[in-house]
């Protein structure tokens, strides 16, 4: 299972978007960045509490990339979209004020995923909650993760 982060590992997203608003300060400033991803909950039926620890472990951790000026272009709405396995289209999108807040729907090989994203952005740092529910490949469930990013420096 694969739906997430790789871009949204460093900001955590064209797609049919009902709402959209995008504030110029909700927009990343290029360069290079720690991300941190914390699994908060996981609930998948039928899944044995010791592979529940192994998946936590494998989702928990800290890297860094570097986004490059084109990669910043549309701001958090096309990193958290391409962040994603799948074909994603939004549901809603807004970053306005320091908040961002989206809903997104993605086909999967596992069918369609839901994720909800709340959180909050400046140009150097964000800290967003994802929640994902669908089928996670053993059969429905549901998913919480946070990921807080800031700039280190240039890439």
């Amino acid at each position: 299972m694969k739906v997430w982060l790789s871009s949204a590992v460093a900001l955590l997203g064209a797609g049919a978007v009902m709402a959209q608003t995008l504030d110029e300060d909700m927009k990343p400033l290029p360069g290079q960045y720690e991300s941190r991803v914390e699994l908060i909950s996981m609930d998948i039926p039928g899944v044995p509490a010791n592979m529940m620890g192994m998946m936590k472990g494998a989702f928990e951790r800290s890297v860094t990339i570097c986004l490059t000026p084109e990669e910043v272009e549309e701001g958090y709405k096309d990193a958290l979209r391409k962040s994603q396995d799948g074909e994603c289209k939004y549901k809603s999108f807004s970053a306005t004020g320091g908040k961002m807040n989206a809903e997104m729907v993605c086909d999967t090989d596992n069918g369609p995923m839901t994720l909800t994203m709340t959180g909050t952005g400046t140009p150097t740092t964000s800290d967003v909650t994802m929640m994902m529910r669908g089928n996670m490949g053993p059969g429905p469930g549901s998913m919480s993760m946070r990921v807080r990013q800031r700039r280190i420096g240039d890439c």
